[in-house]
């Protein structure tokens, strides 16, 4: 499924992964017009494994990071809790 491109000036967070392997990378200021799409058919992943798509995926953040394409803003995370019980707390972590 494709997404329509990202235009300078938006705020956008990445994820990947699902249940215990969910990963959230952001929020990130886009510093460019760029297409996501056209990003990932750059990227050799059609011959990898599952586990290397999966290290693919996490990096990719990093990697528009590193060209100029997306930076980090500040921005607290908030959980309000989980499977019927309201608990909240404030994440810590690395979100790139």
């Amino acid at each position: 499924m494709k997404i329509k491109p990202f235009k300078k000036g938006e705020v956008i967070c990445i994820a990947s992964g699902v249940f215990e392997s969910y990963h959230r990378f952001g929020p990130f200021l886009v510093e460019m017009d760029f297409d996501l799409n056209e990003f990932i058919a750059t990227l050799e992943h059609s011959q990898k494994e599952n586990w290397e798509i999966a290290d693919l995926m996490h990096e990719i953040p990093r990697m528009l990071v590193a060209q100029g394409i997306l930076s980090t803003i500040a921005c607290r995370n908030v959980h309000l809790g989980a499977f019927g019980e309201l608990q909240v707390k404030e994440e810590k972590g690395d979100y790139i």
